[in-house]
């Protein structure tokens, strides 16, 4: 395939349409080379990639959508250790060996895997990809560590704040940042925070009812107060209310 071909290909496709994305980075024999040696993958809500599955193709590109690292014990309790979304790419080979759980989609999801020889040739010899592709592993890295963090010592509305906070910093890159997307259901992102699904609901009510946010849908909210709610995800216990009463965040903490 020409390489006018595998860019009319890509082009409805996000790691190669924008400029800051893995794909973008790429001369035309590169991305020649790595389509012909990729598979794309539509994904449905429930669907998982483990096993056979990412021997041959184990670098996972996600083009659209949600998909979790998910842990499922003995017992039948599952857990969402991590969530990955559009322009994040994993190295998940030898996953399945070390036991650290079945990627798993949260929603139609679009994703490109690629062969781990063409990749780590293109990460050797292109500097402008390894640029990328480090700086979304080293994200990567400081959103675990954040998140491991709110699961440890947060409390419910904190935890939530903070995630509101990280889907704007995701968002950042396209510019728009006044309607954040809450791109997972709301029984995944409790699973996600630890927390049950209607703490979640009560949780964003009472973002709604300080003022902080407006809540437009259960996929959509519109930060109102951007100060107030980096406060409470810090964890501020003298937050005020846009009404002057001071300490109303503490009647606010629910398990």
């Amino acid at each position: 395939m020409s390489s006018h071909d595998v860019k009319k290909k890509c082009k409805s496709c996000a790691l190669y349409s924008d400029s800051k994305l893995f794909c973008a980075s790429l001369s035309g024999n590169e991305l020649c080379d790595l389509s012909d040696h990729s598979r794309t993958l539509s994904m449905k809500r429930g669907d998982t990639l483990e096993g056979d599955a990412l021997s041959h193709w184990p670098i996972v590109a996600i083009d659209d959508g949600v998909v979790s690292i998910q842990h499922l014990l003995q017992d039948g309790r599952k857990t969402i250790a991590a969530l990955f979304m559009r322009g994040d790419i994993l190295d998940l080979r030898n996953i399945s060996n070390r036991n650290r759980g079945a990627l798993v989609a949260l929603g139609k999801v679009n994703i490109c895997r690629m062969a781990p020889k063409v990749f780590a040739q293109i990460m050797a010899e292109n500097p402008n990809s390894q640029k990328i592709v480090w700086e979304n592993l080293r994200d990567q890295a400081f959103r675990a560590i954040d998140h491991s963090a709110d699961i440890a010592k947060k409390q419910a509305l904190e935890k939530l704040a903070s995630f509101v906070l990280e889907c704007r910093n995701r968002q950042e890159i396209t510019g728009n940042t006044e309607v954040i997307d809450i791109p997972v259901r709301r029984v995944d992102l409790a699973e996600y925070l630890g927390m049950q699904p209607e703490t979640v609901s009560r949780g964003f009510k009472d973002l709604e009812n300080r003022g902080v946010l407006d809540v437009i849908s259960l996929k959509a909210v519109k930060i109102k107060n951007l100060q107030f709610l980096r406060r409470i995800a810090d964890g501020d216990k003298d937050v005020i209310d846009e009404k002057g009463d001071p300490g109303s965040f503490k009647v606010l903490q629910f398990g």
